[in-house]
């Protein structure tokens, strides 16, 4: 069985502030960049989405 890819993409942003731009994401976002290369968003796998 091959392994295939199951999602791939992201949001890409260019900064001359990599630390404060990381800073107020966490602030006001509540999103965790851990390390350099930013955050993650989660889907909740129990959201319901309708047409």
């Amino acid at each position: 069985m091959k392994k295939r890819v199951t999602g791939i993409g992201g949001i890409f942003f260019k900064t001359k502030d990599p630390k404060g731009t990381k800073e107020w994401y966490n602030k006001h976002l509540g999103i965790q960049c851990p390390d350099e290369y930013g955050g993650v968003f989660e889907w909740p796998m129990n959201t319901l989405c309708l047409p």
